[in-house]
Formats: structure tokens, C-alpha cells, sequence
């Protein structure tokens, strides 16, 4: 069943449609997330590494999002693409570990409610999950998805779909049906995600009066480093590699073969040119061995659980209906908490807000807003002039620190979580001299700076840095622009003003049960109808 890049060659994203979406006729939707991918992981960023020609054809057909950020770490990015709100007000700074009852509160609407009540589409979700797990309404079925394959927790096998003990690997339908599918143990699971999409996507037809979201976020390319011997026997090849590296660089090319496969089932359809396809990373890739892995970042500093540019600043694109058809670069601000207004405010026609439901909490300063008409080109100023990675009240020193930019400048003061051997400019093993690499983010007059920075820089005081001349932040300009430091840190003030603490466990944990004899189990929610 799965097609291999190169027997894809011809099969273009011909995602040409220009046309304005509206409340008559909203455009499906295709919502693609990688877990994990570094900066410049894919071919359009300026890799020679890995070829991406798949993520790269939504990209040449749209719009490269080049100063696009999310949060540095996973719960955190996934509970804002699908709430619309940060995580200052979400207070999911880090991710949920496995087991426990933590979740987004179950007082927000997330994005596949909205779109149905916007418009009435039918909505699905195959992938990772990790926004809860404990309790049936924290599942993806009971937060509005139709139906759901795939696994709660933030990491696990990619074959055995084993954590900690247990499978997890679900097939659900709404309202409440659940069943461990354990016939995919064994199966990696980028290709049972793959034929799952392609198989919600085969329902569909131009002559659909429901529209279809599909929001597809990959395992890949997370630890543990796990690909089909084939794909890291093409990466191994290359001069000075390591195996970790190979690994990286074959799990991103089998999601990006995946990617291909979805392109043509929407082809097929007879719908690719009907449909909306965004892609993004859920945070910068751990980079220079942070947990045992190595993604590629360069020539940004940082990476996963940083605040720096390498850990929020990540691969995006937009492709489809009322979207420029040019390929072109934007480097117009934009957040992870804007998919859901800019969405709704498409797909609707109207105005996202009209969509609120009177009954949950009020969006406030830092959450997302609609960027449609920025993306689509009917207005050339967009009202995001600002961007919050992460903030808590002055003088706590916790989870990642605080960072915010404004215009040109950031400042960035880390907290507690900072990984010391991503804080650098870290080339990945087995690429060329980095001076000859034509890398879409240019930094140091063409000449990239390679090496670690002083652990302790930005950890007592606020740095500044100019990150649209210097993007890899290179240079802290806070001694020498103490004023406008004290600008932005009295423009932070105001987000800092509304973090909320980090969230805590709400009920009863999510429990093991027996599956398929032979003493096995699977991690169900804790009132869930219990299985044979």
C-alpha cells in the first residue's frame, strides 16, 4: 500500500483553487502536525540532507510561514493549535506524562467543536493525541472528533505502540465507543496512520455537502529512533553520520512518503484542489543529542524545551483555496494559537467569534486571533505585531522563562527548563560545510556561526536580541538598548499579568486493562465500559 517517494514524483500538490472561501462553501480541511521536526529537517528550509518533495509541494503551492512559532515542547503546542488560547492561560507548560490525570480543561471548545458548529463538518483525527486521557470526555471523541486511531500518550514504540507497560493504540467512534487496536501491534504506525487517513479521505467526493477536517498529526519524528531498515539504509550511506542522525533523517522521509500518499487519496477524491493543507512541526527538534536524538535546527540556536528561535520558530505551510498559489516566503508574524480563529473565520465566513459558546471562559490578551486575511492576501498589515513564546509572573523562574517579541526586538530571560546542550548553533553529523549550504534563514553574513554560547547567558537577566537581522541570536544588544529591554519587559507585564499556574491533575488516572489474553493490557480511561 504505501508509496515510496520516488513513485511519487509526478504527484504534485496541486493545490491551485484561489479563490475566497466562504460560509456556502467551506473547503476541506487537512491539518498535518510532525513531531519533533527540526527547522531545517525539510528540503525547502535549505536541507540537502533529507528530501522532503511532498512537504515541500504544499509549500511551493503556498505560502512558507517563515516566522511562524509554537511552543518548545508538545502538550503545550498541541493544546494550542486545538484551543485557540496560550498556555498562559491553558497552564499546560510541559508535557502530560503518561498515567496521570492531567488534561486541557474540559471548559474549552477545541477546534473540530467549533468547526461543527460553525459549519457542520465532519470531523476526524488520526495520530497523537497527549492533551488527556483519564476520563471518556478528555478523549478526542469527547472533544469533538467523529472518529479517532491512534495513541493518547506523548511516547511510545512505534511497532509494539507499548508505554510504560502498556498498549496504547485506540480505534474510537463518537459518542463513546472504544476499542484497543491491537491488530496493528506490530505495525508501524506511520503507515497505519497513513491508510487511515487515506481511508477517511476515500468517504468524500466534490459532490460531499459535509466537509471534511482531518487533522492528521504524525508520530514522526519523536524517540524512540525507529524507521524501517530500508529508509536508515539510504541515510547511513552518507559520509560522517551518525546513527542517530540516520534515524532522524529516515523517519522524517517515511512521513514525508506518507504525506504523499494523503496528497494522492485527495487527488483521487477529486478534491485536492477543494482542500485547505497546513503543515507544521509541534515544536523545534531536540538538537546536539538532547534526548538521545538529533534533529536539525541550523543555523537557529537552540531547540526542543528552549525559548530560543530553534525551539519555537518551526516548519510551516499553507496550501489550498483562497491562499496565493506563488510558493512565496512570508515573514509575517504568526502563532500557534491562531489556527482555530483564523480557521473558523475561513471555513464560517464570519467572524470566529460569533462561534464562542456563552458557557466557556472568555479568550483574552495572548490567545489567538484571525490571520485569514493576512494569509490570503486581502489586507497586507497584519494586527500581529507581537508574539508571547512564554511568560509567568515576574520573578518565577519556572518551566521554560519568559520570552516575548515585539516588532524586531525579543527579549528572553530562561527559566528552569533549558536544556544546556542545545543552548548553541548545532550543524547535524553528516552535512556539508555549513557555509555552502543555501539556508532559507540567513544568518552571519552568510557565514553561520557553529558552537555552543555561555550556559549562563539570559539566565539572571533579560538579553536582547534583533531577531529580524539576527535571527540565530548571535548578538544580545540589552547593555547597549537598555531602553528598549525596559519597553518590551513593561509590554510583557500585561501577558504576565494573566498567567495562570501550571495545571494540576483533575480526577482519576487513566487505567490498564486485559486485552487480547496472554496477560496483556491497554491504558483505557478510568470510566470507561470495561472490556472482556
Amino acid at each position: 500500500f504505501f508509496v515510496r517517494m520516488g513513485q511519487l514524483r509526478d504527484v504534485l500538490v496541486m493545490v491551485v483553487c484561489g479563490v475566497t472561501a466562504s460560509a456556502a462553501s467551506p473547503p476541506h480541511i487537512v491539518f498535518i502536525v510532525s513531531d519533533d521536526l527540526g527547522f531545517n529537517d525539510v528540503s525547502f528550509h535549505g536541507s540537502q540532507q533529507i528530501p522532503t518533495p511532498n512537504i515541500d509541494a504544499i509549500a511551493n503551492r503556498g505560502l512558507k510561514l517563515m516566522n511562524y512559532h509554537v511552543q518548545p515542547v508538545c502538550s503545550p503546542s498541541r493544546s494550542t493549535f486545538m484551543s485557540g488560547r496560550h498556555v498562559i492561560h491553558t497552564g499546560i507548560y510541559m508535557p502530560f506524562p503518561q498515567g496521570t490525570p492531567l488534561r486541557l480543561h474540559l471548559n474549552y471548545s477545541l477546534l473540530p467543536q467549533y468547526l461543527k458548529r460553525c459549519c457542520n463538518y465532519s470531523t476526524h483525527m488520526v495520530g497523537k493525541w497527549h492533551l488527556g486521557q483519564n476520563v471518556m470526555a478528555a478523549l478526542p471523541i469527547g472533544r469533538g472528533f467523529d472518529t479517532y486511531l491512534g495513541y493518547w500518550s506523548g511516547a511510545e514504540d512505534y511497532y509494539t505502540h507499548d508505554t510504560k507497560g502498556a498498549y496504547d493504540f485506540n480505534d474510537d467512534t463518537a459518542p463513546s465507543s472504544l476499542r484497543p487496536a491491537v491488530e496493528f501491534n506490530e505495525t508501524y504506525s506511520t503507515f497505519v496512520f497513513t491508510q487511515r487517513a487515506v481511508s477517511v479521505i476515500s468517504q468524500f467526493s466534490s459532490a460531499s455537502t459535509n466537509k471534511m477536517f482531518l487533522y492528521l498529526p504524525y508520530q514522526n519524528v519523536h524517540w524512540p529512533l525507529e524507521a524501517p531498515q530500508e529508509y536508515v539504509d539510504e541515510f547511513m550511506k552518507l559520509p560522517g553520520i551518525l546513527d542517530s542522525r540516520a534515524h532522524v533523517c529516515a523517519m522524517a522521509k517515511v512521513m514525508d512518503d506518507g504525506i504523499g500518499n494523503v496528497t494522492q487519496a485527495l487527488k483521487s477524491a477529486g478534491i485536492l484542489q477543494d482542500t485547505l493543507i497546513i503543515f507544521s512541526s509541534d515544536n523545534g527538534g531536540p538538537t546536539h543529542g538532547n534526548e538521545g536524538t538529533s534533529s536539525n535546527n541550523f543555523p537557529l540556536r537552540g531547540g526542543k524545551n528552549t525559548i530560543w528561535e530553534g525551539g519555537t520558530r518551526v516548519v510551516g505551510a499553507i496550501a489550498g483555496p483562497g491562499i496565493p498559489t506563488t510558493g512565496a516566503t512570508t515573514y509575517t508574524k504568526f502563532h500557534a494559537s491562531d489556527w482555530l480563529p483564523t480557521l473558523v473565520s475561513m471555513a464560517s465566513g464570519q467572524d470566529w467569534k460569533t462561534f464562542i459558546s456563552p458557557t466557556e471562559p472568555a479568550y483574552q490578551l495572548g490567545d489567538g486571533m484571525n490571520l485569514w486575511p493576512v494569509l490570503s492576501g486581502t489586507v497586507q498589515e497584519s494586527p500581529r505585531e507581537w508574539l508571547l513564546l512564554e511568560c509567568h509572573p515576574e520573578g518565577q523562574s519556572v518551566e521554560h522563562g519568559n520570552a516575548f517579541i515585539y516588532g524586531d526586538m525579543k527579549i528572553i530571560k530562561l527559566g528552569q527548563t533549558h536544556p544546556e546542550d542545545e543552548n548553541g548553533n548545532f550543524p547535524p553529523s553528516g552535512v556539508m560545510n555549513p557555509e555552502d549550504v543555501d539556508y532559507l534563514i540567513k544568518c552571519g553574513d552568510g557565514k553561520p556561526r557553529v558552537g555552543p554560547f555561555n550556559a549562563s547567558q539570559c539566565t539572571q537577566k533579560y538579553c536582547l536580541f534583533n531577531v529580524t537581522a539576527d535571527p540565530c541570536e548571535y548578538t544580545d544588544l540589552a547593555d547597549v538598548m537598555p531602553d528598549v529591554v525596559q519597553q518590551l519587559v513593561q509590554k510583557l507585564a500585561l501577558f504576565q499579568a494573566t498567567a495562570v499556574d501550571p495545571v494540576g491533575p483533575e480526577g482519576c488516572s487513566p487505567v490498564k486493562i486485559p486485552v487480547g489474553g496472554n496477560g496483556a493490557v491497554a491504558w483505557q480511561p478510568c470510566d470507561a465500559p470495561q472490556h472482556p
